[in-house]
């Protein structure tokens, strides 16, 4: 306890938010394409200039839609492979520190009936919020993964062939005239048309007939716009290239670095289609879960290139999961851009949930200055450790995320926010504070009825009590929430605190503010709390304790 005043000022100068390099902070992202036959997920550290670097990669074959195209329901083991398959990717994720995720769900989930109560069960048992894509939502991703790792300077037919779906985008020089998803996937088709090992010249017969009934808007999109060249973009179509490069191509080079002729292509297909499963399992490049399916993938890309004048073939490394990470950045751009300068997790952490519940910027981060400023003013009051100097900021920055929910309640919702917004960096008692000082900005002081608070310890309670009452005070003095106060200055003695606000305009308003709440001050402290206005004089402080707060008092002789 002091025993001779103390004072204390500080100009309320808030630094802007600088602009972020391209290499600050990037947010790490992972992205989950749940297809047909695999789930395919890509940990990305994704940056506001549109780039991205791949951390991590896993892909799992659950067969989600095996014996469940037709029907149109998941099985229940399908689903069972699918929710394990979820919970390696979230450990991986969560290992290398995964802040966000971005998960899509195609042709299988999409279709099925019981599709929405899959993505439900993810939800809650995993905590990952899937969304069901259209087909056309789907080529335009694929095509945006693409185009940022193949070259197509001639009109060009992208095809990705999935378990359930194919989609075909064509791409000029000018964008994409045309793109479709159409129902071809390799294991519908499979499980539609296939029966015998090898298949059998009818329902060879059968299947080609049934794709060039489908293909007859692509093959049109296609001449009409001359391409030239085919781009593959998924497994099958890696597959396929890979058994015709090892047999007639340079098999020491990537698949993705080298075009592959159409017609030796065309052999190898006929090479895949006449084989049965064994001989399909010893073929270099097709993997022992795709051999059932393979031959369907086979017919289609033989069935393309004899209708269209296509001489060479690419393969790109990007598809859907890529433009999945380019549909992210450009989502979220803005706030990328805001929250590139924050490389510390625990800040960036707030500023996240922050702009996730369209928090008053400008508004917090005054409140957030003035808490500061009072809680220096008063250290030597404070039982809590150091460290309840950076919760006092962080609740005063997200005191307000309640009214993303309820505008009267906004306090109780902004402790519900805090506590299940997964703030990361933090211990679970810091989360608990933070949450409970906000609760308490307003209103009712913290009582034995609000069973949230009493689950804290004693200590923790009187914590909550010192950093609630000044965030009642800082909020108070920005009751017109337009950043009116400018200075403070404060003299703290073993009765009172006083202080002395400066403001731009009238101050009246943010004087009644910051009275008005002083209850709960008065009773932790004891000390009566008085607000007046005044000039402050101000000297700069080279090394500051905090950017928000860099001027302080110089006392007159």
């Amino acid at each position: 306890m002091p025993t001779s005043a103390l004072e204390h000022a500080a100009c309320l100068l808030l630094p802007e938010v600088q602009e972020a390099a391209s290499t600050s902070a990037p947010a790490r992202v992972c992205v989950i394409d749940l297809g047909t036959n695999s789930f395919h997920a890509v940990i990305v550290d994704a940056h506001p200039n549109g780039t991205f670097r791949v951390v991590d990669r896993m892909k799992e074959m659950v067969r989600l839609g095996q014996r469940g195209l037709l029907s149109g329901v998941l099985p229940e083991a399908a689903m069972e492979r699918g929710m394990k398959a979820l919970q390696r990717i979230h450990i991986l994720a969560s290992g290398w520190g995964v802040q966000e995720y971005l998960a899509f769900a195609t042709s299988a989930i999409r279709e099925a009936r019981n599709g929405g109560a899959f993505i439900e069960r993810v939800r809650e048992e995993i905590g990952i919020r899937i969304r069901a894509i259209s087909g056309s939502q789907e080529a335009r991703l694929i095509y945006e993964g693409v185009r940022r790792a193949v070259d197509m300077p001639v009109p060009t037919l992208i095809v990705d062939i999935g378990g359930g779906s194919v989609e075909f985008i064509v791409s000029t020089r000018e964008g994409v005239p045309f793109a479709t998803s159409l129902k071809l996937g390799a294991a519908r088709m499979t499980e539609q048309f296939v029966t015998t090992d090898p298949m059998s010249p009818d329902e060879q017969a059968a299947l080609r007939a049934h794709y060039r009934q489908e293909l007859k808007p692509v093959i049109a999109a296609a001449r009409a716009h001359d391409v030239e060249m085919v781009v593959g973009s998924s497994g099958t179509a890696k597959s396929l290239a890979r058994v015709c490069i090892n047999r007639h191509g340079d098999a020491s080079r990537s698949v993705f670095q080298q075009d592959v002729d159409a017609e030796p292509f065309r052999q190898t297909m006929t090479r895949i289609i006449g084989a049965d499963k064994e001989a399909r399992g010893r073929m270099s490049g097709i993997g022992p879960k795709r051999v059932d399916q393979i031959g369907a993938g086979a017919v289609l890309m033989d069935t393309l290139l004899q209708d269209l004048p296509v001489q060479r073939l690419r393969i790109s490394s990007h598809a859907l999961r890529e433009g999945m990470v380019v549909y992210f950045i450009e989502e979220n751009y803005k706030r990328l851009r805001r929250l590139a300068p924050f490389a510390d997790v625990r800040r960036r952490s707030v500023y996240e949930i922050a702009f996730r519940f369209k928090w008053e910027e400008a508004h917090c981060e005054h409140v957030a200055g003035l808490a500061l400023t009072l809680y220096d003013a008063i250290r030597p009051l404070l039982n809590g450790p150091r460290v309840d100097r950076e919760l006092l900021e962080y609740a005063a920055l997200l005191h307000d995320v309640g009214y993303h929910i309820n505008h009267s309640e906004h306090h109780i919702h902004s402790r519900y926010l805090i506590e299940n917004a997964d703030v990361r960096g933090f211990q679970p008692e810091e989360v608990a504070i933070m949450a409970n000082v906000a609760r308490y900005h307003r209103n009712e002081h913290p009582t034995a009825k609000d069973p949230t608070y009493q689950r804290l310890t004693a200590a923790q309670q009187r914590r909550v009590c010192e950093l609630a009452s000044i965030l009642r005070i800082a909020e108070g003095l920005d009751r017109s929430h337009f950043q009116n106060v400018v200075a403070l200055r404060t003299r703290l003695d073993g009765e009172q605190l006083a202080v002395i606000i400066e403001t731009q305009g009238d101050p009246q308003l943010e004087q009644w503010g910051g009275m008005k709440d002083r209850g709960l001050f008065e009773k932790t402290f004891g000390r009566e709390l008085r607000v007046q206005p005044g000039d402050i004089v101000v000297r700069h402080v080279a090394d500051a304790p905090q950017a928000s707060v860099p001027f302080e008092y110089q006392p007159q002789e």
